[in-house]
């Protein structure tokens, strides 16, 4: 279906890109059926039976799809003659297509000086495919021109350059290429939950250190993904004081190479982000707040409004989750006040993940102040909203806080039904599962409502137990972070 992509590209424009593409698509002639669902997603929800049947209505003979299809095509272009204004990547990229058409106009000597110009902007920037293809187009030009002027030892001499550069690029594609399947086995096969399932990534950790072992040029691309692969591995294995340290270099590594970032720095904010996260596993909220005002560093004109949200979106979850991991809810909940829902909901479809955290904090935020309508509505909406991801430990988070509203407000029928969704969707054959889910699904089926007070039993000084543990198992602190569900237990 055509229609979806058509709406998250709609959602996540600024107010100046809506401008700018009704400005390029007014001196258009003909039927505009395009412009019309275009207006239908901006003033619509997300909700695209709604969309559909407003098209339909407005215009029975069009097919949505097809015109979400060319709605989505017109709308890249404007976006792409944008930024080729401001970002240097896409004005290399221009660059290129200029120099095909200067060589198919029969003006080589005008393309050989583009070349050389987009050559060293390439090449100071480490764009290394666009510095391979100069090579390439030059080759290209002096066999066409029969070598004219061009001695043997100078021909060599491209060659090696153009050789030389592909080295650098098949480097990069093979850390490319580990660190993606490490996220792959991750994905697929679930977090690491337990000292058996680090093993499984043993094979890959052996590869990247051989790699980096090599020799290699000093390229910043190898040396960021080299890191970003270490930080990524040590947080999902539970080793925050490690992933810190290595997320503490990355950053170094970011603040030493502005200038070779991309536009925007997507990386550099999921670093900042990670550094954030092992800094909040460790208790150590002091810290967090330079890093916090680095976001803030970032949020410039000069990147998308798409973006600059993230970081707005970012800050806040930071500022909601210090203060209700320290038992501030009333503080969190002014933040939240005075923020407003109208940064929470606003380009609600560019990161899903971003957006579960922000709606589970602000429920935990009415929660902790005994506001368990308001918290409740909170979650109800997120799960509304976006579909939940079974290896999203947010996700697991936000259904049991919302078991454990059930729970204080006494519905034992509904808590029943609740614990049996959670069951079917998150522990289904093969996935891991964390004590702390069991625990807790153990003792609310134990005890569905605060009314029904539990004897001590066998069974239930084992699973004290068990809760008692919790805290020290660096496993399960990657779903205590966002609350302290075992605390919760021994509270109980």
């Amino acid at each position: 279906m055509s229609l979806l992509p058509a709406i998250r590209l709609v959602q996540s424009l600024s107010g100046s890109e809506k401008r700018f593409f009704k400005l390029n698509t007014r001196q258009q002639s003909g039927e505009k059926d395009y412009q019309e669902l275009f207006d239908i997603i901006c003033s619509s929800g997300p909700q695209s039976e709604e969309i559909a049947m407003r098209f339909k209505t407005a215009f029975p003979k069009s097919n949505v799809d097809n015109t979400a299809r060319y709605l989505v095509r017109v709308l890249t272009d404007c976006l792409i003659q944008q930024r080729t204004q401001k970002d240097g990547f896409f004005q290399l990229f221009q660059g290129i297509m200029r120099v095909k058409v200067l060589q198919e106009r029969a003006l080589p000597e005008e393309g050989y000086r583009e070349l050389k110009r987009i050559r060293e902007n390439a090449n100071r920037h480490q764009q290394h495919f666009i510095e391979y293809l100069t090579y390439r187009y030059e080759l290209d030009h002096l066999s066409g021109t029969g070598f004219a002027d061009v001695s043997d030892s100078q021909l060599v001499q491209t060659q090696m350059k153009a050789r030389e550069v592909l080295k650098s690029m098949n480097h990069v594609q093979d850390h490319h290429s580990l660190f993606e399947m490490m996220k792959y086995r991750l994905l697929h096969a679930g977090q690491i939950l337990a000292d058996e399932d680090r093993k499984k990534l043993n094979d890959l950790m052996l590869s990247e250190m051989i790699l980096m072992t090599g020799k290699t040029k000093n390229i910043f691309a190898t040396q960021k993904l080299h890191l970003l692969f270490q930080s990524y591995f040590l947080t999902n294995i539970g080793d925050f004081p490690s992933a810190l340290k290595t997320y503490r270099e990355l950053n170094k590594l970011f603040e030493d190479n502005l200038p070779l970032l991309d536009h925007p720095p997507l990386d550099y904010l999921s670093a900042l982000d990670g550094i954030i996260t092992s800094l909040g596993m460790l208790k150590n909220f002091e810290e967090i707040r330079y890093y916090t005002t680095r976001l803030q560093q970032l949020d410039q004109p000069a990147y998308p409004e798409y973006f600059r949200y993230q970081l707005r979106k970012t800050i806040l979850a930071v500022q909601l989750s210090i203060h209700t991991a320290t038992g501030q809810y009333e503080k969190a909940r002014e933040i939240l006040n005075e923020t407003g829902k109208d940064l929470i909901t606003a380009y609600g479809m560019v990161n899903e993940e971003k957006q579960w955290e922000l709606y589970f904090y602000a429920a935990l935020s009415h929660f902790g102040c005994g506001d368990l309508k308001k918290a409740h509505k909170w979650l109800g909406e997120v799960m509304q909203l976006y579909k939940p991801q079974p290896n999203l430990l947010i996700c697991k988070a936000a259904r049991l806080l919302n078991i454990i509203i059930y729970h204080e407000m006494g519905d034992a029928d509904y808590i029943s039904y609740e614990i049996r969704a959670y069951t079917r969707f998150f522990h289904r054959p093969q996935s891991p599962r964390l004590q702390t889910e069991t625990a807790l699904l153990k003792l609310l089926q134990l005890s569905p409502t605060p009314a029904l007070k539990l004897r001590p039993t066998a069974t239930l000084k084992k699973l004290q137990e068990k809760i008692d543990q919790l805290k020290n198992d660096k496993y399960e602190q990657q779903l205590l972070r966002y609350f302290d569900f075992a605390g919760w237990m021994k509270k109980y």
